[in-house]
């Protein structure tokens, strides 16, 4: 029996239907009319608090918690096992409770140790993300100096979007990703004058041009390049070796012809 709750494809089929159960509980029509999702959902809650005991008991505390990935599943049992209280006390506002069971989808992020090569991906990130600090915290800084600077510009034009400088940062950062980023000079434009609307326009598009599509590029471009920087270096170090061999090759025969 205990061999089900320490069978990795046991627990991820498991993990596929509370997933399932928990998309459809966010539809209130069905959440109504089937009762049972709630209960699937609360024996899921179950199985997975009795797969952490059932480990625990095998690999003891010490062996058990030793797994990175077992701290991680041991913390989810933790946040979700309380909304199994609503079986056993009248708990007239159990929002809090349920809101703790969406905690559980994140015991996927386990199942990620079985991609290829995860180590190397892992590693290939950690050096990707230190080569491009500073060009994100150049970024970063870029986006706090043209916040500040329309919001200064355009807080009595257009109050709705720019009413604080946290506010103007986040509508910049939209900008940058070029979401919907016509829609605020359009609005601007239409409470100016013409030439004010041009002016505006012609402002938003630099912004969109020298964040969006530069500066997100940059920082792209160096993330990337550190990505695939380890597997070139392993790939230029065996053309190397190849090289050698066939140097040696040559020289043997040439050896012999002589």
């Amino acid at each position: 029996m205990s061999r089900i709750f320490t069978n990795d494809r046991v627990i991820f089929i498991a993990l596929q239907i509370n997933i399932l159960v928990l998309f459809l509980l966010s539809f209130s029509s069905l959440k109504a009319e089937f009762v049972i999702f709630e209960y699937i959902d609360l024996s899921c809650t179950l199985f997975f608090l009795i797969e952490a005991v059932v480990k625990i008991k095998q690999y003891s505390w010490r062996g058990y918690i030793s797994s990175n990935w077992n701290k991680l599943d041991f913390l989810i049992v933790m946040l979700t096992t309380p909304s199994l209280l609503i079986l056993f006390l009248p708990i007239p506002d159990f929002t809090f409770l349920l809101v703790l069971r969406a905690f559980r989808v994140a015991k996927f992020f386990r199942f990620l140790q079985f991609i290829p090569h995860l180590q190397d991906l892992l590693i290939g990130v950690g050096r990707a993300l230190k080569a491009s600090l500073f060009v994100l915290l150049g970024f970063f800084f870029y986006n706090v100096i043209v916040s500040l600077f329309t919001y200064y510009l355009f807080r009595e034009m257009a109050p709705k979007y720019f009413t604080n400088g946290f506010e103007a940062f986040y509508i910049i950062f939209k900008i940058f990703t070029m979401e919907g980023w016509y829609d605020i000079p359009d609005a601007i434009a239409k409470s100016g004058a013409a030439w004010m609307g041009v002016a505006t326009r012609v402002y938003f598009m630099l912004i969109v041009l020298t964040g969006g599509i530069f500066g997100f590029s940059i920082v792209n471009a160096i993330f990337v390049e550190e990505m695939i920087s380890n597997e070139s270096e392993e790939l230029e170090e065996r053309m190397k070796r190849v090289e050698r061999k066939l140097d040696f090759l040559i020289e043997k025969l040439e050896d012999r012809e002589e």
